[in-house]
């Protein structure tokens, strides 16, 4: 297949690429300093951690990382800074210049990442006791974490237009369709080979699923999807060696690379197409279960701050 076929797959698609690698770049670095920061804490604080709590007091690192302590207390108000960065991704609906910095999709991704280490970060500031006000606020906010990684999840399988308006279903055909009308003109892989590397259930089977049992083969598929490429590079003449770990990495081919990338786009939208239906209705759902944690969470970490005010940091010495 001639890049300049290739090329002609998706107009400006050079341009978008661009942008998205950014703002990966943007999530990676994000994600890498979180995972640091966390991993630096849990080391540095192990064998605090470890210890039953009434030998705690004597511990030297006691008077660091107690929730009052010099490190305990920063790292509860870097939670309250987390937590308010995780409900940007919500004022940005209300606020209009926020509404104006990037897409939704890039707003949820960083959205995901405060989520998933706000939990740990507050659970390392409470020193692992989750009693009282902050401990029911620490398990609300644990379960609004996990239910984020789901809605994430849901949310990538809603494809969008660029200006992040969802798409219709016929343009989701008009999609799947021109990638298929490339594919057939390479002459890399048989029709077979593709047939197989693109399988998945009929529609007829697909409408007849639910919800949750959708969500699952969704999974399922996605899960295949790494090893399915795999096998295409190796049909494709692609080194299989170290290099690529039989095919889970790039060949080194250029034309199979190229191939593969769109049999992957096509797979991933014939996926959305078949589920859309049940993915968009249980994302719905999501939000109606989603968003009442995540005020309930809101106002007990409220709650709690202001509780440790009145008291005063002082009074903290107890914990």
């Amino acid at each position: 297949m001639s890049s300049t076929i290739l090329g002609a797959a998706a107009p400006g698609r050079s341009r978008a690429k661009q942008k998205e690698l950014g703002h990966r770049i943007r999530v990676k670095m994000a994600a890498i300093a979180a995972f640091l920061f966390l991993a630096a804490i849990a080391i540095y604080g192990a064998d605090y951690y470890i210890l039953p709590l009434d030998q705690r007091p004597y511990s030297a690192k006691h008077e660091l990382l107690r929730p009052s302590g010099t490190i305990g207390l920063k790292l509860g108000i870097f939670g309250t800074v987390l937590f308010f960065i995780i409900f940007l991704y919500a004022l940005r609906k209300v606020i209009p210049w926020l509404g104006r910095m990037g897409t939704a999709r890039h707003w949820m991704d960083f959205h995901v990442i405060a989520g998933m280490s706000a939990p740990i970060v507050i659970a390392f500031h409470a020193s692992f006791k989750f009693q009282g006000i902050a401990g029911v606020a620490f398990w609300i906010m644990l379960a609004v974490a996990l239910s984020g990684i789901v809605g994430r999840y849901l949310y990538a399988q809603i494809p969008r237009s660029l200006n992040a308006a969802e798409m219709s279903l016929g343009e989701l055909h008009d999609n799947e369709r021109m990638l298929a009308e490339f594919l057939l003109v390479q002459s890399v892989f048989t029709e077979e080979q593709l047939r197989k590397a693109l399988k998945a259930p009929s529609p007829e089977r697909a409408s007849r699923v639910g919800a949750l049992a959708a969500i699952a083969q969704m999974l399922v598929f996605d899960l295949a999807m790494p090893f399915r490429m795999a096998k295409l590079r190796r049909l494709g003449g692609g080194s299989a060696g170290l290099r690529s770990l039989g095919g889970l990495f790039s060949s080194g081919n250029r034309e199979v690379e190229d191939i593969v990338g769109i049999v992957r786009q096509k797979a991933a939208l014939t996926k959305r197409v078949l589920f859309l239906d049940q993915t968009q209705r249980v994302f719905h759902l999501w939000h109606v279960i989603h968003r009442p944690f995540s005020y309930a969470f809101a106002l007990l970490a409220i709650l709690h701050i202001v509780v440790v005010m009145g008291l005063g940091f002082g009074g903290m010495g107890m914990h």
